[in-house]
């Protein structure tokens, strides 16, 4: 028989929960623009290639990220932490509005090449299905507008194409 105090109750749980957070290494990320961001290991190993620094013991000084803007990385780490702290229903509902704030296609192609800058696959692979979906079921000519995509064809070179791939065009 234990007695209460051999017990394990939520509060412990969450009070070793707050000293391990405690006591977890802090990386300092700096965007191309100066701005710092500090995020412990955890988090941060999310991202292939801070992971890889890390392992490699190469964060002492923080780590420089000269293609990725202060909005952008702010963006992604507000991703990061939400995965990395939430129960899957949760992040779920969390992703349908993170990318709906993503309102234009700048700011959701500004994620796109930070979470391929970065390796971070799961944000990556979230964000281009994101882009997938604003396409879906739009003309060529709307995908060309929404991409601004010049349309360099000839009106003969874009037929004859069209006559060599008839399956794509049903």
């Amino acid at each position: 028989m234990s007695s209460s105090s051999d017990e394990k109750k939520p509060a412990d749980d969450a009070a070793d929960a707050a000293a391990a957070a405690e006591d977890e290494q802090v990386v300092m990320l700096r965007s191309c623009d100066g701005e710092e961001f500090a995020v412990g290991a955890s988090v941060a190993k999310m991202s292939g290639m801070v992971s890889n620094m890390i392992d490699d013991d190469c964060v002492d000084g923080g780590v420089q990220l000269p293609m990725v803007k202060g909005h952008v990385l702010a963006r992604v780490l507000e991703y990061l932490n939400k995965k990395h702290g939430s129960a899957a229903e949760e992040f779920t509902n969390f992703k349908a509005e993170f990318f709906a704030t993503l309102a234009d296609r700048e700011a959701l192609f500004d994620v796109i090449l930070a979470a391929n800058f970065l390796h971070t696959q799961d944000l990556l692979d979230d964000a281009c299905q994101c882009a997938a979906d604003r396409i879906r079921g739009k003309k060529v000519q709307e995908i060309r507008d929404y991409f601004g995509i010049v349309n360099d064809f000839t009106p003969e070179e874009e037929e004859e194409i069209r006559k060599e791939n008839a399956w794509a065009f049903d």
